[in-house]
């Protein structure tokens, strides 16, 4: 694969398929604020999880059988960031599954926030460093011929800035999962303390009552 072809690959795909897969995971869960009908939700859930890994699996494939074809450089820091982008829409895919199934209605509201403004500063600053790879490339090509030392030294600046587009694509990922685990720890750490104060107030209520009722035992015997 040609680098001006490689920039256009990892400018649309490789860029969109973060936000394809955490848009459509929060677009499902918005759909279904009902949580009454717990069973029917767990099996829309799974059925839902399992065409989105076979869509992810899909676009696995097909980057693995460029790779296995040559048209990806095999070796160097392009393939293995392919391969680590790979990993990472796996492992998140799931874990942001389990994150929203665990958030409350207006806890999935504000994680839908989060991911919109996040997505936004993402995609701008995804787009400006693939225009100004492909602009990079067309400067080389028009400055210096192809297969010079030159060329070459200028391609390889070129690979490093899409290689930078890959990494900025896997840590969007990253950053997303761990924003909404983080979102729903902080909710079991309000409920724990909620909960600990209810016990905490009732067993203090508790407490008064049974001194209440021993001061009242205490008059009785006294009368």
């Amino acid at each position: 694969m040609n680098l001006m072809t490689l920039i256009k690959y990892v400018g649309g795909s490789i860029i969109e398929m973060p936000l394809q897969i955490v848009d459509r995971q929060l677009e499902f869960y918005q759909q279904r604020k009902n949580a009454e009908h717990a069973q029917q939700l767990r099996m829309e859930e799974a059925s839902f999880m399992q065409q989105l890994d076979m869509e992810r699996q899909k676009f696995s494939a097909e980057l693995n059988e460029m790779i296995a074809n040559n048209e990806i450089e095999r070796s160097g820091k392009v393939v293995e960031i392919f391969m680590e982008y790979q990993k990472t829409m796996a492992k998140c895919t799931t874990s942001i599954q389990e994150s929203l199934g665990k958030m409350t209605i207006e806890l999935r509201r504000q994680a839908h926030d989060l991911m919109e403004e996040k997505k936004r500063l993402y995609y701008q600053m995804q787009k400006d460093a693939t225009n100004s790879a492909m602009e990079q490339l067309k400067t080389i090509r028009r400055e210096f011929p192809e297969g010079s030392m030159e060329y070459q030294i200028m391609g390889d600046a070129v690979r490093a800035q899409i290689i930078g587009i890959v990494e900025n694509s896997n840590r969007f990922m990253k950053v997303i999962d761990e924003d909404f685990a983080r979102m729903v720890s902080n909710l079991d750490t309000i409920s724990r303390n909620a909960e600990a104060n209810a016990n905490q107030y009732l067993s203090m209520a508790f407490g008064n009552l049974l001194q209440s009722k021993f001061r009242g035992d205490t008059k009785l015997l006294r009368d």
